[in-house]
């Protein structure tokens, strides 16, 4: 077991946004370090960014943030105190897990760039028709950034007029290991 034990839990709800619904933040130290696991977990989920220079592993879990540190965890985005604690030690199980998986998966040193609303909003139609169920193009890729809608929602950017667009946006999606259609 890589992971034995979590100590130093800290919840705290981060300073307040105007217009944000409030979460809480969760902070726990590691027992020993579990940097080895991070181009495993790296290779098994989609959408994660590593970075191994700054040794930081981060993804989405069902729309809570997390972020790995050789010997720290962060997990935000959480409903309440009790949340976080327990997707602290989901986390750590999940780690555990992959870690003793290891000689089953292949490792994955691949650093992906994160993805940004405007940097998919600057690739999609910007009509503002509405057909995805969004108000803007901007509402849109925001929500696709936190896979809240999916990119086949947009009807126009799969006409030919967005063809090169497409092609652009759906291999950033793709290799940010978000889902994409079949083309």
């Amino acid at each position: 077991m890589l992971l034995k034990e979590l100590r130093k839990i800290n919840t705290f709800f981060p300073p307040c946004r105007p217009g944000e619904v409030e979460t809480v933040t969760a902070t726990a130290e590691l027992i020993g370090d579990i940097s080895p696991a991070f181009p495993y977990l790296n290779a098994i989920f989609k959408g994660t960014i590593y970075n191994p220079e700054a040794r930081t592993l981060s993804f989405r879990q069902e729309g809570r943030g997390v972020t790995l540190y050789p010997e720290n965890m962060l997990v935000a985005g959480c409903k309440n105190p009790e949340e976080a604690k327990k997707v602290l030690g989901e986390v750590k199980d999940l780690i555990n897990r992959t870690y003793e998986d290891k000689d089953t998966i292949t490792p994955s040193y691949k650093t992906r760039a994160k993805l940004t609303a405007l940097g998919i909003y600057k690739l999609l139609p910007r009509t503002n028709c509405g057909d995805c169920g969004q108000a803007t193009c901007m509402a849109f890729a925001s929500k696709l950034v936190t896979e809240e809608v999916s990119i086949d929602m947009c009807k126009p950017f799969f006409t030919d007029e967005y063809k090169k667009a497409r092609e652009s946006l759906l291999k950033v999606l793709k290799d940010a290991g978000y889902a994409t259609p079949e083309l």
